[in-house]
């Protein structure tokens, strides 16, 4: 794919797609006999223009040297390494909307044996169909345990479609919250999970959900026998891991967020591209640090597979984390949460003690290396002071430009059509639209 952008702007992930995409193209399109799906080549053509400054930039001034400085659209390509940091946020702001404050919750990951796989990928449905299946299995264990106290736990559940080192294997990452609302509508902790029973119940759930999808489709004749087939083949169910954990959900949901908003891989996995191969790593679970080298274009189909279908939800919510449900389960046990979130109070001033929680601690800066938003400062003097004073567009040109006076916020120019909300240190200006 050619792109007018100067090499030297492109990062290394840009690179790899912008010299070896055309390629990767008619090789699929020779393997495959279709082109490839559409919003690859969406997704891909977005990635490139990331930052590219004649697609649409912001405009900021120094305040305290004046020097001026371009900052380009952002893309919001699923592809992308750099948007992804927002997309982390914004999805982390959406889920601790829904999950109730103060509750501890649980990791479960689910997953099927290898042969299984290309069935859930095929089709949009069957993957929608797998997501249930699970949350299925996760609120039968849970209702069985205190049968009588029929409690409804909340569930989030996300989808991750890779592994490690880019292959496919859908598997799914649930967080589950260790209490729930009984049918008296009290609040219950919920602390146990048999893992045992939970492999049983997800190959029961999964293989006859998967069966009524694939019935009068064209998979069934080859997919209905060898769902069957594979109860006696895995007699002790399928594969689960239940894990608790000890602090705050945040953490949990922070590390989840990469499977939704992120490509596969981190540039710094990345060790080398010579313009042909790419050589990268990846931890796995029985060799320990591999490094692999594969040529460029494989490297291209080894990421892009993973992009879901377009508005496909890779986070579903289910029991009382359901949308219809929350709010009304939330005000029916608000007492009970609030004691909670006290609670919550005190481990987190724990791990604070421990040093888990002070700005300089080695994981917490790891953490925010990784995922804050930077700072907005000048290239000339480093100073924060910058001001917005102009935003230009391919399309319409300057749409908005700094008029001097302090009559408007800059929350007006949040709703301008193109590229992120704007970071500036200044608490109101006036921006006038140009057409």
């Amino acid at each position: 794919m050619t792109t007018q952008r100067p090499f030297e702007e492109l990062n290394l992930w840009q690179r790899i797609f912008a010299e070896h995409w055309t390629g990767f193209v008619a090789g699929y399109e020779r393997e495959h006999g279709r082109a490839v799906p559409e919003h690859w080549q969406e997704n891909v053509a977005r990635m490139l223009s990331c930052g590219d400054i004649r697609e649409g930039y912001y405009e900021y001034q120094c305040q305290d040297c004046h020097t001026t400085k371009k900052v380009g659209f952002t893309c919001k390509s699923r592809l992308c390494l750099r948007c992804f940091k927002m997309a982390v946020d914004e999805w982390l702001n959406q889920a601790k909307k829904v999950l109730f404050e103060g509750v501890i919750h649980r990791q479960v990951v689910l997953t099927v044996p290898k042969m299984l796989r290309p069935l859930i990928l095929a089709e949009e449905a069957f993957l929608k169909v797998y997501m249930d299946a699970g949350a299925a299995a996760v609120k039968e264990l849970i209702e069985e345990w205190r049968r009588a106290k029929k409690i409804r736990v909340g569930i989030m559940a996300v989808l991750q479609l890779h592994g490690r080192s880019g292959n496919s294997n859908p598997h799914l990452h649930f967080v589950v919250s260790e209490g729930g609302i009984d049918k008296d509508n009290a609040w219950r902790q919920v602390n146990f999970f048999d893992t045992k029973k939970l492999r049983k119940k997800w190959q029961y759930h999964v293989l006859t959900a998967l069966r009524k999808a694939v019935r009068g489709t064209a998979y069934e004749a080859a997919w209905h026998a060898r769902l069957g087939s594979m109860f006696p083949k895995y007699p002790t169910g399928f594969d689960c891991d239940c894990m608790p954990e000890s602090g705050p959900v945040e953490r949990l949901v922070i590390y989840l967020c990469k499977y939704v908003s992120a490509p596969p891989i981190s540039i710094r996995r990345i060790e080398n591209y010579d313009g042909q191969n790419v050589t990268y790593r990846y931890e796995d679970h029985r060799k320990g640090e591999v490094h692999e080298t594969i040529p460029a274009s494989e490297f291209i189909g080894r990421m892009i597979r993973h992009l879901p279908p377009k508005g496909f939800r890779m986070v579903r919510y289910y029991g009382i984390y359901a949308r219809p449900v929350r709010k009304k389960i939330h005000a029916l046990v608000a007492d009970a949460l609030q004691i909670l979130v006290q609670r919550a109070e005190q481990v987190a001033r724990y791990f604070s003690r421990q040093g888990l929680g002070h700005p300089g601690h080695p994981d917490r800066q790891k953490l925010e290396d990784r995922f804050a938003k930077g700072e907005m400062r000048c290239p000339a003097c480093g100073s924060t002071n910058m001001l917005l004073i102009r935003i230009w567009t391919k399309t319409k040109g300057v749409v908005y430009e700094w008029g001097g006076s302090l009559s408007t916020c800059l929350s007006e120019l949040i709703r301008a059509p193109s590229g992120p909300a704007p970071t500036t240190h200044r608490a109101a200006v006036s921006l006038r639209p140009i057409y």
